[in-house]
């Protein structure tokens, strides 16, 4: 298990499953692209990581790392947007009006449905 979380790690540092950028405005959460917040330590963001890049291999997705300074003011941005009360968690993956907190076994179909005005781009 410990080399498969290594693995999954490695793959959100080379960016592999999505393309970073350094700025973006709040503007951006909109629906123009899917941002991803996540932690390395966080298993249910490894999960969701696996499950997307598992069946969306090329999708674009603006992937977060909200130990960054710049990320967690980004997530704490986005929080606030989506006027989410209870503790906000990761992983945050936010689809223009919708998003999805935390990771689950029905939230594989939450994101196949999220997801699809974003393969049609």
């Amino acid at each position: 298990m410990h080399k498969i979380l290594t693995i999954i790690f490695c793959l959100f540092s080379m960016g592999f499953l999505c393309s970073c950028h350094e700025e973006a405005d709040i503007t951006d959460l909109s629906s123009k692209e899917i941002f991803f917040f996540y932690q390395d330590t966080c298993s249910h963001c490894h999960a969701a990581a696996q499950y997307i890049k598992n069946k969306y291999p090329h999708l674009k997705i603006n992937s977060r790392d909200i130990k960054l300074p710049g990320n967690l003011a980004l997530f704490r941005e986005a929080v606030a947007a989506y006027n989410i009360h209870s503790a906000a968690g990761t992983p945050l993956i936010c689809f223009g009006e919708h998003y999805i907190m935390g990771w689950g076994p029905k939230d594989n179909d939450v994101f196949d449905y999220y997801v699809q005005p974003y393969l049609q781009k």
